[in-house]
């Protein structure tokens, strides 16, 4: 009796038994060797400028963890959409690694008549570099001191303030129509081939005002050359804790928009491999060495985990096209 009892038992518990033994190994399996190979990460903007010095910091620093190359190729282009497809296009495999600028895998989409990549459908968000709040700034011979100052005199000199940006559906554009949505004022509109076009005729004072990223702004505003009006995050700026944030402002209670860098792969990386590269970056971004430099720049480091920074890109999908299509910008 004893004897049927128990290989009732066995044959009854068995399948359960050998599921869970199978499941729990699975779970404690190694992830696979990666990287076997160097591993190519593509800037889609000029060396130098804009996300390329953060991507290269942590490239060095990563390079020294995988023990293996870890190459920067620039691919300027299209408003960073061209590298970003070389990445969209490359083996999901992990080797291929996107460090971007916000306009091509958030806006871009949403004002662009065709793309060769679809940024939801093609990548896979894997953590947030960086948040670089901007700063409104203007040249201190100006008539305003502040926000409201600003607001003031646009309403009463409607179209006649300009404000320059790096280029039409930029982040920096952007801000300036979501400031004139909040505000109720007409603004003009300067794009220019490049941040630093932008900055040389505010310091000038032939544009009146500008969103500039922090690192771009800080000396200078340091220097006395520009006057900081407002930052474009919620809460103030580390990096300059005595500018108010334009959300202080009353009416501009709901302003916020930032610039930031983010990681993404090509849809279809394994998981683990995901995984691995967000915790190593997460890592990296916590080096005191990597977020002192960092920080002095004027940029806040990320190191999201995975889910929480793909539902941060969904939101700023969202506001950048409610933006977009509410100022009919194409």
């Amino acid at each position: 009796m004893r004897i049927r009892l128990a290989a009732l038992i066995l044959t009854t518990t068995a399948p359960l038994f050998f599921a869970l033994a199978s499941s729990v190994a699975r779970a404690q399996a190694p992830s696979p060797a990666w990287p076997v190979r160097p591993v190519s990460v593509i800037v889609p903007y000029v060396a130098g400028g804009g996300v390329d010095p953060v991507a290269r910091l942590v490239s060095q620093k990563l390079a020294e963890r995988w023990g293996q190359p870890v190459l920067v190729d620039n691919r300027a282009g299209g408003s960073g959409t061209i590298g970003a497809n070389a990445v969209a296009k490359a083996a999901p495999d992990g080797h291929t690694i996107l460090m971007s600028a916000t306009a091509e895998v958030a806006i871009n989409q949403f004002f662009m008549k065709k793309m060769a990549y679809d940024p939801e459908r093609d990548l896979t968000p894997v953590t947030l570099l960086v948040r670089l709040p901007f700063a409104l700034v203007t040249a201190p011979s100006k008539p305003y001191a502040d926000m409201a100052g600003l607001i003031a005199y646009a309403r009463q000199h409607p179209g006649a303030v300009s404000y320059g940006s790096s280029g039409p559906g930029t982040p920096q554009h952007l801000a300036g129509v979501l400031l004139e949505q909040l505000a109720g004022v007409s603004l003009l509109h300067v794009p220019f081939k490049g941040v630093a076009q932008a900055m040389t005729d505010i310091l000038s004072g032939q544009v009146d005002v500008g969103f500039a990223g922090l690192p771009t702004a800080l000396q200078q505003i340091q220097a006395g050359k520009l006057r900081a009006l407002g930052v474009s995050s919620r809460a103030h700026a580390a990096a300059a804790l005595q500018v108010p944030a334009i959300a202080q402002t009353p009416g501009l209670e709901k302003f916020e928009l930032i610039q930031w860098f983010g990681v993404f792969v090509p849809a279809k990386t394994p998981e683990p491999v995901v995984r691995k590269i967000q915790q190593d970056i997460a890592e990296v971004l916590a080096l005191p060495e990597v977020r002192d430099t960092l920080m002095k720049q004027g940029a806040e480091p990320g190191g999201m985990p995975t889910a929480e920074f793909a539902a941060f890109v969904q939101a700023e999908r969202i506001k950048f096209r409610t933006i977009v299509q509410a100022a009919r910008i194409e």
